[in-house]
């Protein structure tokens, strides 16, 4: 049988809408082609106010009446909507079935951001509602090279952990078992006073580090979160620039799935130091090197002749050399005064996406031994020094053998453990000051980074430490070296540094300055502003960010997809009247014509029209009597592709495209469903049934004949089930699906033929000669249907804001091939 466009149909779930009841089993309900809000409900004022999502469950497929076969058949959004507050994203994912509802969609696309590695066991007991925990719990010690260190966990502000409650064997009632996802509101280091706080406070009590639960403790757990890679994305852009090559320049390749509000925050009194002034101490300046990226380049090298480069630094300070930009994670390898950069692509995003800024440089962040050097309080103190805050390791030895050495932990000068101030440094001097407790008088070693006195120079290159920033917002002060004079720089929009003895640039976060004169660098602040964006309460949509990657900006294109492009352009048919002629363009891949209602006028006879596709001459067949006025001839070229590689707003091919297409096409990522046909899995009969799905009995006595009586499966009635026949008596059977439970009864002597309430059509028939005899009581018989109907989740997110639209409508594409 030929299959023909009518034959491709996307059919509607058992329900649409916002409840957690929405989806379901799929219907006989077709979407009609050409209609507004059949799958999506309109955009509310509401909605335009505070922001949206809306997701919505369909099932592309072959609706024929025998088992012919749809070549890889696939879906893509075509046409994305007008309105830039709307976007639409197809998110394709294994997990998704034929009976999920509305919560299990929503537990799909959290389920991207899992609990991760483990950061610290025995938490603290929590009470429901707290939002904070002692910093102390973010520390830890380890060995290394015979010497016991301590070992502090940083959490930047931003990052999401998870506080779990985790044990083995039966639930306790008193302390159950779950995951609370929350944002760390300020960076934090482990060690002695202060908190973590996160948001949103923790919902449930949980369990202190000595409480016991199955004989086990330390049941509320610290982790950080992992992606799963099992949710992918398939949006839609435009080219910005006519294909050349291999590359397609695009308007996006990210979207946002929630929805944000950007806002301005400004930073005052910013220094390239955590503190320290004038002949101060003050914490490790890293110096910059900076190159330009590249596209398609992955490794870059720097010649770094002034790198302090041991294992102190590396290993115990954790300052060994670092790069970062053009939106990859990196690696580092150090070989002599070689620095090599190793990039791994990650998420790209862009101005379009207000949640990346893209910077198109590679930077190289290092200790410089031209400006620190090692010290050990072993040797002499050199006059003109100081040391760097947060460099010093310290061990003191008690007199007393009997009690040991401790590994001091450092905190603002002062040097502390089991809960007590030991000593005190003086930066300046190298000279400790002894605090000893009970266990006597000790002696101190301890190793630093070093620094001349005065911070002088006449350059600079630091980072920025926001995240988006506002060239213009950019102002510096800085004193002269001899403190007599004040300098003072601005920035422009174009990220250009000026002021008196002052220039220099911005180029995304990194700043690169020169003086006229020598400066103190220790005494350099900075004012910007950055572009902050908001995620308004989950409570407004129903997804949680924290558990959506990148907080919800997700990849509307991926590597190793196929991609759709496709131009498409309109004409008028006016008076329309038999024998007129039209012309499109030649080889067109697709060609209708629709009414003011959106109805198409194809037809398997050509009733209406015809099209003669070499030459792309249209023929009006009749005055397209029962449609309404205006009617619009639409034809459109396009070609699929593969894409290799995903760049900032750029996409690498396999291969060049066959033909050239205009600025404004449409580039649509394809969601690939596969061979599409009903089908009946290999037959098995087992002598009992447990209700154990994930596992087959012994064989029975009797068997099914399933070769000269096979199960039967059409395309427009089969859906996607796990069935089992359960006999009642030697010829009497009832019929379970997995997901459906049970359907109907049966028995040997006649054909069983159960209906689908949903279609009012059999799932499937199994002719009565098929069962034979020899039936005993608990056998079963085992097998699954296959639909030629996947279901799809498709999602649309409005952004909050002023809306000038009042009709929109994006368009989901249904294709494939015959066998």
């Amino acid at each position: 049988m030929t299959i023909t466009r009518n034959d491709l149909k996307i059919f509607k779930p058992e329900l649409l809408g916002s409840s957690d009841d929405a989806g379901g089993q799929r219907t006989k309900s077709e979407v009609q082609s050409g209609q507004l809000n059949e799958l999506f409900r309109a955009i509310s004022d509401i909605d335009h106010a505070q922001s949206a999502v809306d997701i919505v469950k369909c099932y592309p497929a072959l609706d024929t009446a025998d088992t012919s076969i749809l070549l890889d058949g696939h879906v893509f959004i075509s046409q994305k909507p007008a309105d830039p507050l709307v976007s639409m994203l197809i998110a394709e994912s294994a997990a998704l079935g034929d009976a999920d509802r509305m919560t299990d969609m929503v537990e799909i696309l959290e389920s991207s951001v899992k609990a991760g590695q483990l950061i610290r066991n025995r938490l603290i007991g929590l009470l429901a509602g707290q939002d904070s925990f002692p910093r102390s719990y973010l520390q830890s010690t380890y060995m290394f090279n015979g010497k016991e260190y301590y070992e502090n966990v940083t959490l930047q502000q931003g990052q999401v952990i998870v506080i779990s409650v985790e044990y083995q064997g039966n639930e306790n009632a008193n302390w159950p078992r779950f995951e609370h996802f929350c944002e760390v509101q300020k960076t934090v280091t482990g060690g002695q006073g202060g908190q973590v706080s996160f948001k949103p406070p923790i919902p449930y009590d949980t369990p202190n580090y000595d409480v016991m639960i199955n004989g086990e403790n330390g049941c509320t757990k610290l982790r950080y979160v992992s992606d799963n890679d099992g949710i992918k994305y398939h949006g839609v852009s435009a080219l910005t620039a006519e294909n050349t090559a291999n590359t397609l320049d695009v308007s996006a390749t990210e979207t946002e799935l929630l929805p944000r509000v950007r806002s301005v925050a400004v930073s005052t009194g910013n220094s390239i130091n955590a503190s320290g002034g004038n002949d101060t101490p003050t914490s490790v300046i890293m110096k910059n090197l900076q190159t330009p990226g590249v596209s398609g380049q992955y490794t870059y090298s720097f010649e770094v002749p002034d790198l302090l480069n041991n294992d102190y630094v590396n290993q115990i300070l954790k300052l060994k050399p670092i790069a970062s930009g053009t939106s990859m994670s990196w690696s580092v390898s150090v070989t002599g005064n070689t620095v090599t950069a190793t990039g791994t692509p990650r998420n790209w995003g862009g101005s379009n996406t207000g949640g990346y800024v893209f910077d198109p440089n590679v930077t190289l962040s290092y200790v410089s031994a031209d400006k620190y050097s090692m010290y050990d309080s072993n040797d002499a103190f050199p006059s003109g020094n100081k040391i760097a805050i947060g460099t010093t390791s310290m061990t003191i030895t008690f007199l007393d053998t009997g009690y040991g050495n401790l590994v001091l932990s450092e905190q603002n000068g002062v040097f502390y453990a089991e809960g007590r101030i030991f000593a005190e440094l003086d930066y300046n001097t190298g000279v400790v000051t002894h605090y000893p407790d009970a266990k006597g008088e000790f002696s101190v070693d301890y190793v630093c980074l070093i620094e001349p006195g005065l911070a002088e120079d006449n350059a600079v290159n630091f980072n920025l430490l926001v995240a988006d920033p506002i060239p213009e917002t950019f102002y510096l002060i800085v004193n002269s070296s001899d403190g007599q004079t004040l300098l003072s720089a601005s920035g422009d929009e174009n990220g250009v540094i000026t002021g008196a003895n002052i220039s220099g640039s911005i180029a995304g976060k990194f700043v690169s300055i020169t003086f006229g004169v020598d400066v103190d660098l220790t005494s350099l602040r900075y004012d910007i502003s950055e572009t902050v964006t908001l995620s308004p309460p989950p409570e407004l949509y129903g997804l949680n960010p924290l558990r959506i990657k990148n907080g919800g900006l997700v990849e509307s294109f991926t590597a190793w997809n196929t991609i759709s492009i496709q131009h498409t352009q309109t004409q008028v048919v006016a008076n329309p009247a038999i024998a007129q002629t039209y012309n499109v363009r030649a080889n067109a891949r697709f060609v209708d014509i629709t009414d003011a209602t959106g109805a198409s006028l194809w037809t398997l006879n050509n009733a209406h029209f015809s099209v003669e596709k070499a030459t792309g001459v249209v023929t009006i067949n009749s005055e397209f009597s029962g449609f309404s006025a205006p009617f619009l001839l639409t034809d459109s070229i396009g070609e699929t592709a593969l894409v290799t590689d995903v760049q900032l707003n750029k996409l690498v091919l396999a291969a060049a495209l066959s033909q050239t297409f205009p600025v404004g096409s449409v580039v649509s990522s394809i969601q690939n469903l596969g061979d599409m046909q009903a089908r009946v899995s290999a037959v098995r009969d087992m002598t009992s049934w447990n209700n154990n799905w994930d596992l087959d009995g012994a064989p029975a006595t009797a068997s099914m004949n399933v070769v000269d009586y096979p199960i039967e499966v059409v395309n427009n009635t089969a859906i996607n089930e796990d069935w089992v026949l359960i006999f009642t008596s030697s010829t009497a059977y009832r019929c379970v699906g997995r997901r459906i439970g049970q359907v109907a009864t049966g028995d040997t002597v006649n054909d069983f033929a159960p209906i689908n309430p949903l279609t009012q059509a059999p799932y499937f028939i199994i002719r009565n000669q098929a069962f034979g005899g020899g039936w005993n009581v608990g056998e079963a018989v085992r097998f699954k249907t296959y639909a030629s109907a996947n279901p799809i989740m498709m999602l649309r997110t409005v952004q909050s804001g002023h809306s000038q639209i009042t009709t929109d409508r994006a368009v989901l594409s249904f294709r494939g091939n015959e066998s």
